[in-house]
């Protein structure tokens, strides 16, 4: 008996690290991905009944259901296949987290997820596919073009969709770090925070740019509350008020040419995403096949349009997994958002690092709404485990909250 307990103390400990390089070595290893998925099932088996329980069980069981009818009404089963295996990777990644101990040390996930983004910022100057002439001003960076690629080559909008993520983690620290040692950790975070800003605005994204720059305002509006949101306010207005003067100044930066004709081709995109809702309001039409839905029942007047997702992710998710699923995928957001406040809302009293966790939650999760307006790549892409990530690491800091609470 003793034996057993140690193998599964042992087992346990490596969860964690199993199931992440699993989803990592899983973008570009299919058999990797269903090693990892396959070995979900075993740790949950392994554990005690207290500690499979999260807030999350609910809705994720109605995602897991949601899954199978996908997989049965997909006229794409091996393509379905690959994207809820991908889906089922990145819910193993958050249970794996949200069972950690109370008595973790956050700053160790919040230093990792910074460092992360660096890595990730620096691997995307090697890995995205460039698009050229977008900024008209920018044309100066045309040599990044010339890079040398590694591995496949990455949509731009992809990456920075989920890049944004990261970057609100970097500016809590900066934020609410406290210490002899944030004399340091300061300007670390800052130049971290600026490297993967500066990644962002060379992507061209405009909504995960956008999204990135405003989840900073709602960070900095947190973090000083009313001077903030009136300093904020004040320098809106004055720019507002000056911009007509500026506009023949500023215009060559404008990507708004072909903003204009994105924005019409997404419009097009929505409406047939909803068209196909209401025919699929339960099954959906299964994951990944929006495109051939599209062009089956309602094709884009122009053949050339790319027709692969709906951007926009919660028409997305509502496509791939019904109504159903997109209600309890919603409910995920709203637990571990509620997870983040929480955290956010802790006295001072507690670890700096429990209210800078759940600010940078908060941030994560405005930069996904807020791009998810437009777009989806947070959903059914290969970087798709992140947020489930992101999840499981809010479900963890508020049952340290909780802890350090009690200890208080």
């Amino acid at each position: 008996m003793r034996v057993w307990f140690s193998l599964r103390r042992t087992w346990l400990s490596l969860e964690l690290p199993i199931l992440l390089a699993g989803a990592g070595l899983g973008l570009f290893s299919r058999n990797a991905l269903i090693l990892s998925v396959m070995l979900i099932p075993v740790f949950w088996l392994l554990h005690e009944r207290k500690d499979r329980r999260t807030p999350l069980d609910v809705p994720v069981l109605i995602i897991l259901l949601a899954f199978c009818i996908s997989y049965w009404v997909s006229p794409l089963k091996d393509w379905t296949a690959e994207q809820i295996a991908r889906a089922l990777s990145g819910i193993g990644v958050c249970y794996a987290l949200a069972r950690q101990k109370e008595d973790l040390d956050l700053r160790l996930i919040l230093y990792g997820i910074a460092l992360l983004s660096v890595i990730l910022a620096g691997v995307g100057l090697f890995t995205i596919q460039w698009v050229p002439n977008k900024i008209p001003m920018l044309n100066l960076l045309d040599w990044i073009g010339y890079l040398p690629q590694l591995g496949e080559k990455v949509h731009p909008n992809v990456f920075a969709g989920n890049l944004a993520l990261l970057l609100p983690v970097s500016a809590a620290i900066f934020l609410w770090g406290k210490g002899r040692i944030h004399l340091l950790r300061a300007p670390v975070a800052l130049l971290t925070g600026g490297l993967v800003l500066a990644v962002l605005a060379l992507t061209l994204s405009r909504g995960a740019l956008l999204a990135a720059l405003t989840s900073l305002i709602l960070l900095i509006i947190l973090r000083w509350k009313l001077p903030a949101l009136l300093g904020i306010t004040v320098l809106g207005v004055i720019v507002w008020l000056i911009f007509p003067s500026m506009h023949s100044l500023i215009k060559p930066l404008y990507w708004f040419s072909s903003a204009k004709a994105s924005l019409d081709l997404r419009q097009a995109l929505w409406q047939r995403g909803l068209w196909l809702i209401e025919i699929f309001p339960l099954s959906g039409t299964g994951m990944g096949t929006y495109g051939l839905a599209v062009n089956h029942l309602f094709p884009m007047p122009s053949p050339l349009a790319p027709t692969s997702h709906a951007h926009n992710l919660f028409i997305q998710i509502a496509l791939d997994t019904g109504i159903p699923g997109l209600l309890a995928w919603l409910a995920c957001l709203w637990q571990c958002t509620k997870c983040a406040w929480q955290a956010y809302r802790t006295p001072s009293t507690v670890p700096w690092w429990i209210r800078a966790s759940g600010a940078a939650g908060l941030g994560a999760f405005w930069v996904l709404v807020f791009h998810g307006i437009t777009d989806a790549v947070t959903w059914g892409t290969r970087p798709a485990v992140l947020l489930w990530a992101i999840w499981g690491w809010m479900i963890l800091v508020e049952k340290v909250r909780a802890s350090s609470l009690k200890q208080a």
